[in-house]
């Protein structure tokens, strides 16, 4: 690990410190997801070549979060840019100003391009198959059509072949429906939870909701944050044998081109 990216590590877990105080005193649900969470169980903390850290939560904390850093966020410190309102993809970002961070994916203008985690939404999953996998199909849809927008470059021949496909939802309606398949059960109790806007297939999109129970505080650097409640068994699901490290040529971050710290 480089000097510059464990600088940026402490930077963003400053973030992550702001972020757990404001969940907490809100009463915010939310979890570590992916790597991060990886990352708190397998090393204490980050991944050390890790350079982003994602947090995701169920919908009505999701929407719960937004209304806080809408209201109650310290808008001097941060930038909070909500998912497809604020930027085109489906998550949102929370941003620290006076820093600039440069990615291999996107643009952002000089005011909005700063140091960030990841909010990421789960949405209920209904409990028939085919429901289930209509609403991933709808939502990898919805996602490849906002990359589309967004200039993204995919190396993925069929990224590309389904950001084609997905170019009918240039008409609002229609986007606007695919969209609700994805979320139409968020009222209804489900077993099951889905996160259909990040790099998943449907294997390890949905998950059951009782693997996320209540959030459990573990160590992450010098800090606590929060992962799934059967932690084990939700990553296992998702990854296999988290544990194992990947092979050499792996250990890379997937953002990272510069990054300009500013007081920080």
């Amino acid at each position: 690990m480089n000097a510059t990216n464990r600088h940026l590590q402490e930077v963003i877990l400053s973030i992550a410190k702001d972020v757990d105080a404001l969940c907490k005193a809100n009463d915010i649900k939310y979890y570590l997801l992916g790597g991060s969470a990886i990352g708190a169980i397998r090393h204490k903390g980050f991944i050390p070549w890790d350079d982003d850290l994602d947090i995701i939560m169920d919908s009505k904390n999701y929407e719960k979060f937004i209304e806080v850093c809408r209201t109650k966020l310290d808008s001097e410190k941060f930038y909070f840019q909500e998912g497809v309102k604020d930027w085109p993809l489906p998550f949102s970002k929370l941003k620290l100003r006076g820093t600039h961070l440069k990615e291999y994916e996107g643009t952002d203008s000089a005011e909005t391009d700063g140091i960030y985690i990841d909010i990421f939404k789960m949405d209920n999953v209904s409990n028939n198959k085919f429901m289930a996998h209509w609403q991933y199909f709808c939502g990898k849809l919805y996602l490849a059509y906002q990359l589309s927008i967004r200039t993204y470059k995919s190396a993925s021949l069929k990224k590309r072949l389904v950001m084609l496909l997905a170019a009918p939802l240039k008409w609002r309606v229609l986007r606007e429906w695919i969209y609700s398949q994805t979320t139409k059960y968020n009222n209804t109790e489900t077993d099951y939870y889905g996160f259909f806007f990040g790099r998943t297939r449907y294997h390890n999109a949905v998950v059951r909701k009782d693997l996320f129970g209540e959030p459990t505080y573990v160590p992450f650097e010098d800090t606590m944050l929060p992962v799934a409640q059967e932690y084990h068994k939700y990553l296992t699901h998702m990854f296999g044998d988290y544990m194992k490290l990947p092979p050499e040529e792996q250990r890379k971050g997937l953002h990272l081109i510069s990054v300009d710290f500013g007081k920080y």
